[in-house]
């Protein structure tokens, strides 16, 4: 029925202005841009994340990224600004979460292959 999952659709304010954060912040590489959406490359995942201009909705999904340096990325979140939570554990998972420049709510996640 369903062959991948195509993107991630985030919802933002202002387009460029979101545009220099995702870029400036979380490092995120510009695939495309339409004038109307813009496509980033998350590391070397086959799954972008697409920004929009649009209504920014609350909602209990969000984007987790993965990342091999947890605390490093946290202090580089923190370096920059960014409202970033406290580091925890659930079942063998360290995450922490962070909102974006329009409180859209992510999640970096690290836990060892088995």
């Amino acid at each position: 029925m369903f062959s991948r999952i195509d993107t991630i659709h985030i919802s933002v304010k202002d387009l460029e202005r979101a545009r220099e954060w995702y870029r400036s912040v979380l490092e995120l590489e510009e695939i495309f841009h339409t004038g109307q959406y813009i496509v980033f490359k998350v590391g070397t995942g086959e799954t972008p994340i697409t920004i929009q201009e649009g209504e920014i909705h609350s909602s209990s999904t969000r984007t987790i990224l993965f990342s091999d340096a947890l605390e490093e990325t946290r202090l580089k979140l923190i370096d920059r600004q960014v409202k970033v939570g406290e580091i925890q554990t659930d079942g063998g998972v360290t995450y922490f979460d962070f909102i974006d420049l329009d409180g859209n709510r992510f999640e970096v996640c690290h836990f060892l292959s088995v």
